[in-house]
């Protein structure tokens, strides 16, 4: 029996003009009338998924910033800050690289220094708290994750740059035009892991959904594993499953209403 559902958000619950399916509304209900624990696993941060999810906070778990910050109730589960000295040769890395615009994601506030245009419109998609800062290397907030916008396509340009931090950091694809990189011991495969342990349900019994690299660790931490069929090939060879629909059909409320609610 399920007992857990986690769902990634852009290209996977949401749709490409990153709207909830109205149909999700009443799943989550009769999800959680069932007893069966409901978290958000997205590379957003906290405030996005508490924008988009009103109806819900106080009995979804928001897992923000690729399982960097788990909030539940207003009560936050756990936060796991890159290290400060990191940050500096990170921000540096990807101003070395052209086309692209370092990111620094705090709990509060994402950290810029440009005001361009191109920036400004894919950030403000996730997060509308944002303080534009002379120098990113000397913000001293705690920082979640630092993302870089890279337009030309993160995975052949600006990715490979980050593989040398890769060692000691976690680097990922939070999606086409997105590198992200956490501490080490940050994915969303150990957060999931967490809200397993705090509610003692096991893998066998939970249902996961993702699209993206950043989705990797999840999948490998349930036993219903749901790649989107929109999903990135390598999502959807380690997953168990993958969806009929893609994000922009419901593929998730799909396969809810299937394995949830048999009669």
């Amino acid at each position: 029996m399920i007992k857990l559902v986690v769902t990634d958000l852009d290209g996977t619950l949401l749709n490409d003009q990153h709207q909830v399916p109205e149909r999700f509304w009443d799943i989550a209900t009769r999800l959680l009338k069932k007893g069966v624990k409901l978290g958000i696993a997205t590379g957003r941060p906290h405030f996005s998924i508490t924008e988009n999810f009103k109806p819900l906070m106080g009995h979804v778990y928001a897992i923000s910033d690729n399982g960097s910050f788990i909030m539940y109730d207003k009560k936050e589960i756990m936060s796991k800050a890159l290290p400060h000295e990191e940050i500096a040769g990170l921000v540096n890395t990807s101003r070395a690289v052209e086309n692209t615009y370092p990111v620094l994601c705090g709990k509060d506030f994402w950290y810029l220094e440009s005001e361009d245009k191109v920036l400004l419109d894919r950030v403000l998609v996730f997060q509308k708290n944002i303080k534009i800062v002379d120098d990113l290397a000397k913000v001293e907030d705690p920082i979640l994750k630092m993302s870089v916008l890279d337009l030309p396509g993160a995975e052949l340009h600006s990715y490979p740059h980050f593989i040398p931090f890769a060692d000691r950091l976690k680097v990922t694809l939070g999606g086409a035009l997105w590198v992200d990189v956490t501490r080490k011991d940050a994915n969303k495969g150990e957060a999931l892991k967490m809200l397993q342990a705090i509610n003692n349900i096991s893998a066998d019994e939970t249902l996961a959904f993702g699209d993206f690299m950043n989705d990797y660790e999840m999948m490998k931490n349930a036993k219903y594993s749901y790649a989107m069929k929109n999903a990135h090939p390598v999502i959807k060879e380690i997953a168990s499953f993958i969806t009929e629909k893609d994000n922009n059909e419901g593929g998730v409320v799909d396969v809810i209403e299937a394995l949830c609610f048999k009669a």
